[in-house]
């Protein structure tokens, strides 16, 4: 398995003093991600480097980002940090499914901001929910359970609005987004929703078989629109921290992965 470059120091080094546990998000999604490389042949790619953002600095923000190509599964991995100059903190965790076959992708973000600890977890959906009962029934309905029992068991949760329209869009009836105060009994249960959400997603790949030729291409297709709303998205929250145009758009870049035919590499 590729070695993971660190950036447990980059957090500690901007985090506001009142932050505690800002230098455990980076730790909560290290754990995570060991969890996917120990289920599928990741490579670490040098992507970020091309764009010269696998370390960025400017006048609003620092961060780091590492992508790895998990073909003919996984199409993109990446797992980024950044830190606002405010001292706030956001780290991302994706692993975006190959075209071959059609689980859900696996989304985790972790934020930490004015003593707040904020979790969005989700696994997108590759098909019109609306059309697709068996789909309905296997990624999410049944998952109704494992929802309810963090829900619960988050000390004084409250919801999390997403950042933007793009975000909407691309949530699952059963994304779990939320707000807790800064404590250690916050960071546990966020931790235990990371790591549960992770092996529930990887264990969905036991018996996974690749789709037929055709159902690939719509595939694709929406994998593709999805791909261009996060970059966009994660362009207009880089900008909005004070980024300017041309790195946001570098960092995003390098945090959603290469682009349509890279993308699809092997897999079609």
């Amino acid at each position: 398995a590729p070695r993971v470059v660190p950036f447990r120091q980059r957090a500690l080094a901007h985090a506001a003093p009142m932050m505690s546990s800002a230098i455990d998000l980076a730790a909560v999604q290290t754990a995570c991600l060991a969890k996917i490389e120990a289920a599928f042949p990741l490579n670490a790619r040098d992507f970020a480097a091309s764009l010269d953002c696998a370390s960025w600095s400017s006048g609003a923000a620092s961060g780091e980002v590492v992508g790895f190509a998990g073909e003919p599964k996984l199409g993109w991995v990446s797992r980024s940090v950044t830190t606002a100059k405010s001292g706030a903190v956001h780290a991302e965790l994706t692993a975006w499914v190959a075209p071959a076959f059609d689980l859900p992708h696996l989304y985790q973000t972790l934020s930490l901001a004015d003593g707040r600890l904020s979790l969005t977890l989700d696994s997108v959906s590759r098909v019109d929910l609306t059309s697709d009962a068996q789909y309905l029934e296997q990624y999410y309905l049944s998952t109704l359970p494992w929802y309810e029992g963090i829900r619960a068991s988050a000390p004084g949760a409250t919801d999390a609005p997403p950042p933007d329209v793009f975000m909407r869009l691309l949530r699952s009836p059963m994304v779990l987004s939320l707000s807790l105060s800064d404590s250690p009994e916050s960071l546990a249960a966020v931790t235990r929703a990371c790591e549960e959400a992770t092996e529930r997603w990887v264990g969905w790949w036991q018996g996974a078989k690749e789709v037929n030729r055709m159902k690939v291409g719509a595939l694709f297709v929406r994998d593709t629109k999805q791909h261009r709303m996060r970059f966009q998205s994660h362009t207009d929250v880089l900008k909005a921290i004070g980024v300017d145009s041309e790195l946001a758009e570098r960092v995003a870049q390098a945090i959603v992965g290469p682009g349509d035919e890279q993308y699809v590499g092997g897999a079609s």
